[in-house]
C-alpha cells in the first residue's frame, strides 16, 4: 500500500506570527504531496458529553511542558480512534490529562519518580481525602530541623531557613497516608520549582535570587514567597482540576519507554530534545532536586559526591541523554509498536532534523500527517516550531 502524506495549511514564511493559533506545514522532502480535503480528513473522535466541559489543567513551570499546546493537541488527537493510550515520556501528565477528556484510557509513563508522583497525585482522589484547611493544618505542624538538605545544599538553591524547612516537611510527610502524600509533595514540587530562578536547578542561582540587581526574568515577589503560600496554591488547582475528572489514567510504576511492551492504540512520545550546536541539559540535571525530594529516603545514596551542584548520579535514571542515538532509539519505539498509531512532538532546527524525522515516519507508516505550530520560549528572541508527526500503520 503506496504511503499517505496528509498536511496542515500551507504557510508563506512571512506572513508567520509567533502565537498559539498558527499552525503549517513545511515539505521534509520532494516526495510529499498533499490530498484532497474531503480525502484527508481522518475520522474524527469527539470527547464524550459525560465529561463535561474539559477539565483546567493545573499550571507548571517545566520545561518543555506542553500545557499551552492542548488546543493544538486536542484538535489533532480528536482526528484518532481506538480505545487505549500510552503517555510514553508522561512529564507533567498534561497530555494524559487531555487524552483522558477525548475518551481514550490512558495508562501514564515516567522514568523520574517525582513526575510519577506527580501523576499520582493528580489523577487520584487525593483531594477528595484531603481539603484545604487539612492541607494547611499539616503545613502548621512542619518544625525546621536540621536534616539531609540543610546539612548538603547550602548555599545552592534555597537559604538555610528554606532548607530546615524542607527537612522537616519531609519528616512531617512521615506520619501522611501514600495517597494524600503524593499529593503533597507534587505541590512541593511546584512550590520548589515557583522559588527558583528559572524554575531549574542546572545552576546554583542562590545568589542571583538575593541580589538586589533588576532581573529581566522571574518574579521577586514569587520567589520569596513561603513554600507554604505556594503549597497551598497548587492544591487549589488541582482540586479544580479533578472537579472535572472524567477520564481514566493508570500511571506506571515508572520505567524508561522501551521497556513497555506493545498492546496500544495509540502512542504518545515526547522525548528529550537534544541542541543541534551544543550539548543540552539533561532533565536530571535540571530537576535532580525534586528527583531526590521525590527518593528522600535514598537521597544520600544516589549524590554524586564529586559535583559541586549535589547533582543526583546520572547511572541512577535510564534518562535519554544520548543524542547520538536519538533517532534510533524512536525508531526502536516504532517497531515495538508498529501495530499502533504513533504521535511524536519535537521541535524545528534541532537533532535530530524535522526531514530526518520525517523520513523515519515514511519509512515506518503507510499514512504520515505533519503538523507545525509556531511559539516562543522565555528569555528567547528566536521563533521555534513544535512539531507533531502522526503515523498510522
Amino acid at each position: 500500500m503506496p504511503m499517505q502524506t496528509e498536511l496542515a495549511e500551507p504557510w508563506e514564511a512571512e506572513d508567520l506570527a509567533l502565537d498559539d493559533e498558527v499552525s503549517s506545514i513545511i515539505p521534509a522532502s520532494s516526495v510529499l504531496s498533499r490530498r484532497s480535503r474531503d480525502d484527508a480528513r481522518l475520522p474524527s473522535r469527539e470527547a464524550p458529553t459525560t465529561f463535561g466541559q474539559p477539565s483546567p489543567f493545573p499550571t507548571t513551570r517545566y520545561y518543555g511542558s506542553k500545557r499551552r499546546q492542548m488546543d493544538w493537541l486536542r484538535e489533532e488527537f480528536g482526528r484518532l480512534e481506538g480505545c487505549t493510550a500510552l503517555d510514553a515520556f508522561g512529564g507533567t501528565g498534561a497530555v494524559s490529562h487531555l487524552l483522558s477528556q477525548l475518551g481514550w484510557d490512558v495508562t501514564y509513563n515516567d522514568v523520574f519518580q517525582f513526575n510519577t508522583i506527580s501523576a499520582r497525585a493528580l489523577f487520584s482522589s487525593a483531594t477528595v481525602q484531603l481539603s484545604a484547611a487539612g492541607v494547611a493544618s499539616i503545613l502548621r505542624a512542619v518544625r525546621p530541623r536540621p536534616g539531609f538538605i540543610a546539612a548538603n545544599f547550602a548555599g545552592l538553591y534555597f537559604t538555610d531557613e528554606e532548607n530546615a524547612w524542607l527537612d522537616g516537611f519531609m519528616a512531617t510527610l512521615a506520619h501522611v497516608e501514600p495517597a494524600c502524600k503524593d499529593l503533597l509533595l507534587h505541590c512541593l514540587f511546584q512550590a520548589c520549582l515557583k522559588k527558583r530562578p528559572y524554575n531549574l536547578f542546572h545552576r546554583a542561582n542562590l545568589k542571583l535570587r538575593q541580589s538586589r540587581v533588576a532581573v529581566q526574568f522571574g518574579n521577586r515577589t514569587t520567589w520569596e514567597k513561603s513554600f507554604a503560600e505556594h503549597i497551598l496554591s497548587t492544591f487549589e488547582e488541582v482540586r479544580r482540576m479533578q472537579r472535572g475528572l472524567g477520564g481514566k489514567v493508570k500511571v506506571s510504576p515508572g520505567q524508561s519507554a522501551e521497556a513497555i511492551p506493545p498492546g496500544y492504540d495509540f502512542v504518545y512520545v515526547d522525548p528529550p530534545y537534544f541542541k543541534r550546536a551544543r550539548a543540552a541539559d539533561s532533565y536530571l540535571s535540571r530537576y535532580h532536586f525534586l528527583e531526590g525530594l521525590a527518593r528522600y529516603e535514598e537521597w544520600p545514596r544516589l549524590l554524586d559526591d564529586a559535583d559541586r551542584l549535589r547533582r543526583i548520579d546520572a547511572s541512577t535514571v535510564s534518562e535519554w541523554t544520548d543524542k547520538a542515538a536519538l533517532t534510533r532509539n524512536i525508531a526502536a519505539l516504532i517497531q515495538t509498536h508498529r501495530q499502533a498509531k504513533f504521535a511524536l512532538s519535537y521541535v524545528s532546527g534541532e537533532h535530530p532534523s524535522e526531514a530526518e524525522l520525517f523520513a523515519l515516519f515514511r519509512d515506518s507508516f503507510s499514512r504520515v500527517r505533519l503538523s507545525r505550530r509556531a511559539y516562543g520560549r522565555a528569555l528567547s528572541k528566536q521563533k521555534f516550531f513544535e512539531l507533531l508527526l502522526i503515523g498510522e500503520p
